[in-house]
């Protein structure tokens, strides 16, 4: 797939800040970011970054035949977590993990990884993913 530098520029909010915004009414945490609270429509909100929140793993599946251009990253893994504060829902890939040592409510810290590479001069396409955190225990 091809990914130009303008994509890349209009989308570094959600592929390298996880911004999100919480309400400054009702309290509940937006992820995506959203102008308006989809809970109770108020505009009174402010920006969070949840790249700065660790998360629980919920849920997670191993894919063995994953899309084109992503076979180098045999199994993917992709993961459901819940951030520890905010208590927002998110789909992520999880990384330096095996598929083996995953366990439901696992400690899972963000981090900046290589998504993708356009050709031999392109863009190279990072974005966040969420590995075990070192020397947690599950909650």
């Amino acid at each position: 797939m091809f990914y130009s530098l303008p994509r890349a520029w209009r989308e570094r909010n959600g592929h390298y800040l996880l911004k999100a915004t919480k309400c400054l009414d009702c309290g509940k945490t937006l992820f995506p970011a959203s102008n308006v609270c989809r809970a109770c429509g108020s505009r009174n909100i402010t920006s969070v970054n949840l790249v700065d929140e660790d998360a629980r793993l919920l849920s997670w599946t191993a894919i063995y035949s994953p899309p084109s251009g992503l076979s180098h990253q045999k199994p993917l893994l992709i993961g459901l977590l819940e951030t520890i504060n905010s208590k927002v829902k998110l789909i992520s890939r999880l990384t330096d993990v095996l598929p083996e040592e995953l366990s439901e409510n696992m400690v899972m810290e963000p981090v900046l990884r290589r998504v993708s590479e356009a050709g031999d001069y392109g863009i190279i396409n990072y974005g966040i993913a969420y590995r075990p955190k070192l020397g947690s225990r599950q909650i």
